[in-house]
């Protein structure tokens, strides 16, 4: 019962974590947009996003980031067949998560 209720408790921490890194990105991405910066994009890392974020793909598992066209290419094939990537593996969280040492 302990465990499955540590277990419940990290799942919201970490939702919670996740939510906050993707809201504050949000708000970069729109600032670099506007001072005509292009950002990596936060699902691959590379260098890869149109400098029109409008242009760009809108990513289906995080609403309001913009990611690069294979990128959201990569993500309707999955979501296709139910297999969406783990937003945990992009890069943004990666780096996010080593920089802050809790990987």
């Amino acid at each position: 019962m302990f465990h499955k209720m540590a277990q419940m408790i990290q799942m919201h921490t970490e939702k919670k974590l996740l939510d906050e890194v993707f809201a504050t990105y949000r708000d970069v991405q729109d600032a670099a947009a506007e001072m005509a910066q292009v950002l990596p994009c936060p699902r691959c890392g590379k260098q890869t996003m149109k400098m029109r974020l409008h242009s760009n793909a809108l990513s289906r598992q995080v609403p309001g980031i913009t990611i690069c066209d294979r990128c959201g290419t990569e993500e309707a094939l999955e979501d296709a067949v139910h297999q969406p990537m783990d937003v945990r593996k992009w890069a943004l969280i990666e780096t996010y998560m080593k920089g802050a040492n809790l990987k």
